[in-house]
């Protein structure tokens, strides 16, 4: 089964009636697309107008980035800590210089 690609213009048409409609599961079967595309397309474009949702899912996205590299670098210290202990045993034999 292909995919059908629908034009920008088609698709903010679309919106933009289905605020106009009382009912969208008519003005889905007019248009021949599925009711759940038509709430995709109204999604999209309240989260295209809007720069505070754009501006978060930048932050998640730095935010996960920036938990990694903590992760990371906890474990590196983790695995110094384990070397230090593990070189500065004596093996109960004492150290004459």
């Amino acid at each position: 089964m292909k995919k059908r690609v629908y034009s920008k213009e088609f698709k903010d048409q679309s919106v933009r009636l289905s605020y106009q409609r009382d009912n969208i599961k008519e003005l889905a079967d007019e248009l021949g697309v599925a009711v759940q595309r038509i709430y995709k397309w109204r999604r999209a474009a309240k989260d295209a107008s809007n720069p505070k949702i754009q501006q978060a899912k930048q932050e998640d996205v730095e935010i996960k980035r920036l938990r990694k590299a903590l992760k990371e670098k906890e474990l590196e210290l983790d695995i110094l800590k384990k070397a230090v202990h593990i070189f500065s045993k004596n093996d109960g034999k004492s150290i004459n210089l």
